[in-house]
């Protein structure tokens, strides 16, 4: 019945235009966004004690994008996988398709959606792929992926069975069920679940599914659904580092070990930066209004960064490319590979059919999430395709060749997987940096399926610096003020990122 009622609610606010409503603010200051090894500041009001925060400066700060629909003032938040639904002046909102309540009414301020904090900031948490806190004394935010204490799973095949090992910050009390479908189910209480670094241990040789969930009741569940059916098995904690064992007996259950597949990745130091210049040689990239070419202003950036990397002396730089030639996809893999890179920065132009289109992004691997990001994962890989096509070798036989060989389509989706935490780290930092330095609209941090990354075994971003197709942005492209800017904002980046990861 009570359902009932708030479904009522919500379909006769969704459908009325009412009046905006203004509270009369008491105070107003800023709220401290600790993120990314740094801090921000957002807008906020207090009103009768209760803390008001700016979710248009918050989503522009840590990632998302506000829709506004000016009918009824209906505003929507997109974060990640999920979708909030807000109606300026009621305290109900949507979360995907279930309805929540706030308690307290968003409204505007000066053009900007405000939300209580401490209601609002739980739900953000509970679907965020990183750890989101309000500390109400401080008036602080932090979002950050080292608040987790679960922090990674493993899989090893043994002699006489099969070892799944979770890993903790710290010894906490756990239980382990399994259950119909061969699901193994590990209840962490007290455990803060890194969700995003757990959900890409997944593996099709051995497993359907791997989930990990934050449960209300300060309990991590992780799940995991076997292949093989589970008999006989047991469990145990064990310390350097704290971890939970679960340990299956069935000298069967193993997967695929005639193709090594051999660790990928970074080593302890951050101090090996791949710079890659898009494009080059015979590959314009793409070409502005007034003959720009997308090669030329790349190189340009990436020898403004390569030189303040090597000015820095803690860093070696290695360039994909330092003058006009072609460069192959597999080329500039096996450069970033072959050197132990700990970063890859792809620096490209962003180009569209609509001449109005302005901005900078900053992408990192994954499965596109838009038809944004796919337009221009879309346009950047056409260049690798014609040069496959000039090669001699198809993009559909290489996915021909995937569908065949499974061992390379599971190294394929565990370079995609292996890096995405650190990578839309890194590219959360070269976001913050850009949108204090450029002063073109910022189209901020976005995930796509780029081939130019999707062979490198390191985090990875690709950067489109602004559109060449526009002809004031074009302008800038060539002005060498601006590409020193950009260069700027990603070296600051590098420098916060290596802050961050090498402590660890």
């Amino acid at each position: 019945m009570m359902q009932a009622k708030v479904n009522y609610l919500m379909g006769l606010i969704l459908t009325c235009t009412f009046l905006l409503v203004i509270f009369p603010l008491n105070s107003s200051a800023d709220v401290k966004v600790i993120i990314s090894g740094g801090y921000e500041k957002i807008s906020s009001f207090n009103e009768k004690k209760i803390e008001f925060i700016s979710l248009s400066e918050l989503a522009a700060t840590a990632g998302g994008r506000l829709d506004w629909s000016v009918v009824g003032h209906k505003i929507s938040f997109k974060s990640e996988n999920a979708r909030f639904e807000f109606l300026v002046g009621s305290p109900y909102f949507r979360l995907n398709d279930t309805t929540h309540n706030l308690t307290f009414p968003v409204t505007l301020k000066d053009g900007q959606l405000f939300v209580p904090a401490e209601r609002f900031l739980p739900y953000l948490d509970r679907v965020s792929g990183r750890r989101i806190t309000w500390d109400s004394s401080r008036r602080e935010i932090r979002i950050d992926s080292e608040y987790f204490n679960v922090t990674d799973i493993a899989f090893s095949s043994k002699a006489n069975g099969f070892l799944v090992e979770l890993f903790l910050t710290t010894a906490l009390p756990y239980d382990v069920l399994v259950t119909e479908g061969n699901w193994i189910n590990i209840n962490v209480r007290g455990g803060t679940v890194n969700r995003s670094r757990i959900i890409s241990r997944k593996d099709r040789r051995f497993m359907y599914n791997l989930k990990a969930e934050q449960l209300e009741n300060n309990t991590a569940q992780i799940s995991v659904r076997f292949k093989r059916e589970i008999k006989t098995w047991n469990h145990k904690i064990v310390q350097n580092p704290p971890r939970i064992q679960i340990s299956i007996a069935d000298a069967n259950f193993s997967f695929d070990t005639t193709k090594h597949i051999a660790p990928v990745g970074p080593d302890n130091k951050i101090d090996v930066i791949i710079v890659d210049a898009g494009h080059g040689g015979r590959d314009n990239g793409a070409i502005g209004q007034r003959g720009t070419k997308e090669k030329d202003v790349c190189l340009a950036i990436a020898k403004k960064l390569a030189k303040l990397i090597r000015k820095d002396k803690q860093f070696k730089v290695i360039m994909t490319r330092d003058q006009d030639k072609t460069v192959s996809l597999e080329q500039r893999a096996a450069i970033a590979n072959n050197s132990g890179g700990d970063l890859f920065i792809s620096i490209h132009a962003n180009a569209s059919p609509k001449h109005s289109v302005r901005g900078w992004n900053v992408f990192f691997l994954a499965p596109a999430r838009n038809d944004s990001a796919r337009s221009v994962a879309q346009l950047e890989n056409s260049y690798f395709l014609r040069e496959r096509s000039t090669l001699g070798t198809h993009m559909e036989q290489a996915e021909q060749t995937d569908d065949i060989d499974p061992v390379l389509s599971i190294l394929n989706e565990m370079i995609m997987t292996e890096f995405q935490e650190e990578s839309h780290d890194f590219a959360m930092m070269a976001d913050r940096e850009f949108r204090s330095k450029l002063k073109i609209p910022a189209r901020g941090v976005d995930q796509a399926a780029f081939f130019v990354l999707n062979k490198v075994y390191t985090p990875s971003v690709l950067i489109e610096a602004a559109f060449i197709s526009n002809k004031t942005e074009e302008k800038l492209l060539k002005d060498k003020k601006y590409q020193q800017k950009v260069a700027d904002g990603l070296y600051r980046a590098i420098k916060r990122f290596k802050s961050k990861y090498e402590s660890k």
